[in-house]
């Protein structure tokens, strides 16, 4: 490869991996699963457009190209954009204006790339949507595989790595993102059925491969569900939280244990989901959260206290950052996009906000001061916005439990409401009936 280019690839993937540490809290699953150079197909499910390949790719030390739909290369400078910048195109039904799919080259191009040691990331739902579930697969990924492994007399040992995404809040700073790496799927295991001639083969692998991919995500089966699963997890942060690897564990058991109470019992799982859709319906109505009623600051006074010491470093931080700060959301507002490129739009226009107002605010601290000044003042910037950001999540906290405090009769509503709640669908997963707070 050209030095330049493999310069300019490190150099992006550095980049990548500072804005995702700042924008997400992430936790990987099995990192070591990442760490290979071998020939491989990179696969996840794709609820959250760029960033998905670039979570998936970011800990895989080779260079990694990328599938493309083939739309980003029609005009002249995303031709030779993507084309040189480690892409190949794929064309989907919407990319043809109705013609005839036609990806014999860009097959021929995957074959040539992995046949020579390559790792190619594939997103094999084909569309990105904001959704906790795996859409059906294309048979592209494993048609890929296959072609590569057949062209190479099956003696190639290319292996699809598959990866689970699930998103907190895809476009939300400071969500949590796990990144769960599953156990390679080998080309050469399906020889036999590739060989006999028959269809089943990429049919067979794609099987295997959406079921592996299933067991590394939340894959609730419809937005009703979802929308449950979701709440539920909030009860379960807050009353019992535990490190996002458990959690995940035991988000997979939840749901389990809900489809079987959905199938055995459905009066009560119904009466069960009306409950829980009551009782955050009603913390919206006062305006609070499930966190000031399950975890209340204590004592309040010394919140009350940090908030007179600290609120002129918040303040320090927030007017520092504001405007490259709120650049990003406003432009996500403006554009209207489908919500799966917020984050995408945010991390892309704060990399070009935050480091120029940044100089713009430096410089102008240089010329009324110093350059030791001005260089402290740069140092501080950064961490002075990230202490705003989490002062004001937690002055939110302690806002939502005073707005609890002015409703009292609600709020015991609201707490017996919880209770009946966990009672009926969490006190299981703890063997306990107690009291959760």
């Amino acid at each position: 490869m050209n030095p330049i280019l493999r310069l300019i690839y490190q150099s992006l993937k550095l980049l990548v991996r500072a804005c995702f540490r700042l924008y997400y809290r992430r936790t990987i699953i099995n990192r070591s699963g990442l760490h290979f150079n071998r020939p491989a197909i990179l696969v996840s499910n794709h609820p959250n457009t760029l960033m998905d390949p670039l979570n998936a790719a970011e800990q895989v030390p080779m260079i990694v190209h990328f599938l493309a739909n083939a739309g980003l290369f029609k005009s002249r400078l995303g031709n030779w954009f993507f084309n040189t910048f480690f892409c190949i195109p794929i064309e989907r039904p919407e990319d043809t204006e109705g013609k005839p799919l036609n990806n014999r080259e860009s097959f021929a191009r995957c074959d040539a790339f992995l046949g020579q040691g390559g790792c190619l990331y594939i997103a094999p739902e084909g569309y990105s949507f904001v959704e906790r579930r795996l859409r059906p697969l294309k048979t592209g990924t494993a048609r890929i595989a296959l072609s590569a492994e057949n062209a190479k007399a099956f003696e190639l040992g290319l292996c699809i790595v598959p990866v689970g995404l699930s998103y907190e809040a895809p476009q939300r700073f400071g969500s949590r993102v796990l990144i769960n790496v599953g156990e390679p799927i080998w080309a050469k295991d399906y020889r036999e059925a590739y060989e006999s001639g028959s269809f089943m083969a990429p049919k067979m692998l794609t099987a295997d491969l959406a079921e592996r991919l299933r067991a590394l995500i939340i894959d609730t089966r419809d937005d009703a569900e979802g929308l449950l699963v979701s709440r539920l997890e909030q009860l379960l942060r807050n009353s019992r939280p535990v490190p996002e690897a458990l959690h995940f564990s035991r988000t997979k058991a939840l749901i389990e244990r809900l489809r079987e109470w959905h199938s055995d019992r459905p009066e009560q799982y119904q009466a069960f989901a009306e409950e829980v859709a009551k009782y955050f319906e009603q913390l919206h109505a006062l305006r609070t959260s499930d966190a000031a009623l399950a975890r209340p600051p204590r004592p309040l006074a010394l919140h009350l206290a940090g908030l007179v010491l600290f609120f002129p470093l918040y303040l320090y931080g927030l007017t520092n950052n504001f405007l490259p700060a709120y650049i990003p959301l406003l432009l996500t507002r403006k554009l209207k996009l489908y919500t799966g490129y917020d984050s995408t739009v945010k991390i892309l226009s704060g990399l070009i906000t935050f480091p120029l107002f940044y100089f713009l605010q430096t410089r102008l601290v240089y010329g009324l001061y110093d350059g030791h000044t001005a260089l402290l003042y740069l140092i501080s910037l950064l961490p002075a916005g990230l202490f705003a950001w989490h002062f004001r999540r937690h002055q939110g906290r302690v806002l939502d439990y005073l707005r609890l405090r002015r409703h009292k009769k609600q709020a015991a509503a609201l707490r017996e409401l919880r209770e009946e709640a966990w009672s009926a669908g969490l006190a299981d997963e703890h063997d306990s009936t107690s009291d959760p707070y």
